[in-house]
């Protein structure tokens, strides 16, 4: 995907969803470069006429928008939903399909990721991690198909036990190979960036991440399993790569 935060917008702020869809080659992507230069100059019912045509139809036109809809549109449209009213209606009816979609066919990964990503409102989140819920206890296995890291993430934040059982298991294990291991994978690219002051932002971006994330896993453990010795090999797991980072850090 191309960098959506353009420094050069070459397309008018009055060329909007309806331009779009006129043309055979839609190009979601520039679309989405626009999106955000209209909520920059306030042109408010524009821009979420783009949202929601990409909402329709930006992964038919083009499959690999799919993950950029569930992070980057997803976050883009939430953060302008406090600022515009309107959006909210609209970011909502995003997730009320996808879970429609999802109760008439569960084998929907598409659906399946789009409730999770759009259902972050604090009572969507807790009745989408219900509906997860009631639906594996009556129908072992049913999310096996479409289950990813995002899902895991949420089962870990709400404790669901139904959801960690079947999907996450140990919750050490998890941590380790989940966050541990991917997040020191990437930790030193932050040296290839071109300032210092970037790559101790960049660094600390990642501490943190570490550190959010480890509380979390480590409440699930002591809450689902009342067990010190998993909460602590999570905790020493934690360590270890802090260590690893300062001495890294400090060559």
């Amino acid at each position: 995907m191309k960098n959506i935060i353009s420094a050069t917008l070459i397309v008018a702020s009055t060329y909007c969803a309806t331009g779009f869809a006129q043309s055979h080659a839609i190009d979601v992507d520039k679309m989405l470069e626009q999106t955000f230069e209209l909520i920059q100059n306030n042109e408010n019912q524009a821009a979420l006429s783009n949202l929601n045509w990409l909402a329709k139809h930006g992964t038919a036109h083009d499959p690999r928008f799919h993950n950029t809809f569930l992070d980057v549109v997803q976050h883009l449209w939430l953060n302008f939903a406090y600022s515009y009213t309107p959006a909210w209606k609209s970011y909502d009816k995003v997730y009320r399909s996808a879970k429609q979609a999802l109760i008439a066919a569960p084998q929907n990964c598409s659906a399946f990721d789009i409730a999770l990503s759009f259902g972050n409102l604090p009572h969507n989140a807790t009745d989408h991690i219900t509906h997860l819920e009631n639906t594996e206890q009556q129908f072992p296995a049913t999310w096996q198909r479409c289950w990813t890291a995002q899902a895991s993430s949420k089962a870990i934040g709400f404790i669901s036990e139904p959801l960690i059982t079947a999907y996450v298991g140990d919750l050490s294990d998890h941590f380790k190979i989940h966050i541990v291991d991917q997040l020191n994978a990437v930790y030193r690219d932050c040296d290839d960036l071109p300032t210092e002051t970037l790559v101790w932002e960049c660094r600390d971006a990642y501490k943190l991440q570490l550190t959010s994330a480890s509380a979390m896993y480590r409440e699930a453990a002591m809450i689902l399993h009342d067990d010190v010795s998993e909460a602590g090999q999570i905790g020493g797991h934690t360590i270890s790569l802090m260590l690893q980072w300062q001495a890294h850090d400090n060559r």
